[in-house]
């Protein structure tokens, strides 16, 4: 735990559409329903648990903020909770198939649980035994310093040398042998597949033609592809399929920035 001139806390954070406010911390909001950062200062963490059903905007939002109060800490009253914490665990209910995930908020849950107290409503906190505090007018107790070891192993005694015995021969001396280096070898930059590149090409078309995107990759029947959502233009879902990449709809949400991106990508894939 890192040292604090003061108690630790852990505060428990809600991002509801795109609106961060401090809660009361309850085990129970950690559900598919929710997106919560964690600031906990007993284990110098800021944990962030996306719910399974957390629409992506809201989840890209609460990563983003997340990021931000890792460094800066979120202030309560006149206390700034979980600045600076060095450890920062992201936590895609989704992706709980994935052993590290699930070792994740396993962890998650049991810092969790326990009973709490609460400072502002807010602010959790162990009960903690404090201290014994000194006697008003007590002689306090002096610290004296510990005495140094003393050695037991007996000092070498000097030998004198005996008249006309043999010197010892001085140590040989070792030479180092300069050996020049191999000349290093540079592995070959991985090369993309065609439909990797189609990808490429959809996604520059979109960037080219949207002020704000959102993507979230998956995969389905063992396919992998990629979901792109453009607030208020489109939402598509294109998947790699062999050499190529089918997208869905096929008229890319038929709107007019849609269609104008769904040109744009055709004609650039089409020199593939």
């Amino acid at each position: 735990m890192k040292n604090l001139s003061r108690k630790p806390f852990m505060l428990m954070l809600k991002d509801e559409s795109g609106e961060v406010t401090a809660v009361k911390l309850d085990t129970t909001l950690v559900n598919s329903d929710n997106a919560l950062i964690v600031l906990d200062e007993y284990n110098d963490t800021c944990w962030t648990w996306i719910g399974s059903r957390v629409d992506m905007p809201t989840r890209m939002h609460a990563i983003r903020i997340a990021r931000g109060l890792q460094k800066s800490g979120h202030k309560v009253g006149i206390t700034t909770i979980g600045l600076a914490t060095s450890r920062f665990v992201e936590m895609m209910e989704k992706d709980e198939s994935d052993q590290d995930v699930a070792n994740n908020i396993a962890e998650f849950r049991a810092v969790l649980d326990g009973r709490w107290s609460f400072d502002d409503g807010v602010l959790a906190y162990k009960g903690e035994t404090k201290a014994a505090e000194p006697i008003a007018g007590a002689p306090k107790k002096k610290i004296l310093p510990e005495p140094e070891p003393v050695s037991s192993a007996p000092k070498p005694k000097y030998e004198e040398p005996i008249a006309g015995a043999p010197r010892p021969k001085p140590a040989p001396v070792l030479v180092a042998e300069t050996v020049e280096d191999e000349p290093s070898i540079t592995p070959p930059a991985p090369s993309a597949s065609l439909a990797e590149k189609k990808m490429a090409y959809l996604m520059l078309s979109v960037t080219r033609n949207s002020e704000l995107v959102y993507t979230e990759r998956f995969q389905r029947s063992g396919k992998h592809g990629l979901k792109i959502e453009s607030p208020g233009v489109m939402v598509i879902e294109a998947v790699i399929d062999g050499n190529d990449i089918t997208i869905t709809p096929g008229d890319f949400g038929g709107s007019d920035i849609g269609l104008k991106i769904k040109s744009e990508y055709e004609g650039l894939a089409s020199k593939l």
